[in-house]
């Protein structure tokens, strides 16, 4: 019975994946043991074969769900979706600047994580915001750099604000990692007081479940404007930047998993896990 209900899933996924081919895939949803899960494209003119970096491909799960999210990732943004759209929602975004490994890596742990657990909410993961740079192991896409331009229409990282600010989000985590000597250099979570004081409380509960160091700036969008977690916080999404420390364009020993603890933190500070 066991055998059967893997090849089921194995067999829904792939039809999932074959009718969004070239565009949003259905929104039609799988069963995986005690959650539900469904996955779509939700910026185009970004995929690529994020294998093609030996970094991702070395060190994501190989598992059938981690495989479709790849697969997905060719056509564009994937988006992964735990739960219904209910409960709390929380978004989990990574590959903001595609050099930024860690993380990426965290994210596709996370989705293997999730599958078959049962959560209390809904959570959604961008694991590979610009696959085609996760590819080529480049930092900007399209000579920019995405977390700069959030707030300028059309470009992925503002097409993502706009999906959280769509789906109601109400805690979002975007996932980087921090040159050593670099700004801001140390494994944190960063946020603003204002005008979405939750950021301060996200991270500040972040910092003190995983030791990292909390970073606090009065407003949003003053020291970086144009930021996920700044243009994020400015729409009314309790946002937060953590950061690991990981040289870009490799993976630093036990950066993955601080990235992935970080993410812990947040899905357990609205009670999802």
């Amino acid at each position: 019975m066991k055998n059967e209900r893997i090849i089921l899933f194995s067999l829904i996924f792939c039809f999932t994946a074959i009718i969004g081919i070239g565009g949003v895939l259905s929104s039609d949803t799988v069963q995986a043991a005690e959650s539900t899960v469904s996955m779509n494209v939700i910026v185009s003119g970004t995929g690529g074969d994020v294998t093609n970096n030996p970094y991702i491909k070395n060190n994501i799960p190989s598992s059938d769900l981690a495989n479709q999210v790849v697969e997905m990732a060719k056509n564009g943004t994937p988006m992964v979706v735990f739960g219904d759209g209910s409960g709390p929602k929380t978004m989990i975004i990574a590959g903001v600047h595609g050099n930024e490994l860690s993380a990426q890596i965290a994210a596709m742990k996370m989705i293997d994580y999730l599958n078959g657990k049962q959560i209390k909410g809904t959570v959604y993961i961008v694991p590979f915001v610009a696959p085609s740079i996760t590819a080529q192991n480049e930092r900007n896409w399209n000579g920019q750099n995405l977390n700069s331009v959030a707030n300028v229409a059309g470009t992925p990282t503002n097409q993502i604000v706009n999906k959280a600010k769509e789906l109601k989000i109400v805690v979002l985590g975007d996932f980087h990692s921090t040159q050593p000597g670099g700004d801001p250099g140390k494994y944190s979570a960063l946020c603003s007081k204002a005008p979405t004081y939750e950021s301060y409380n996200i991270a500040n509960y972040v910092s003190k479940q995983t030791g990292c160091k909390l970073i606090i700036y009065p407003k949003a969008g003053k020291k970086y404007p144009g930021a996920v977690e700044d243009i994020s916080n400015l729409a009314g999404i309790p946002a937060v930047t953590c950061e690991v420390v990981s040289p870009h364009g490799t993976v630093a020993t036990g950066s993955v998993d601080n990235s992935f603890n970080q993410m812990i933190a947040l899905l357990k500070y609205k009670g999802v896990i």
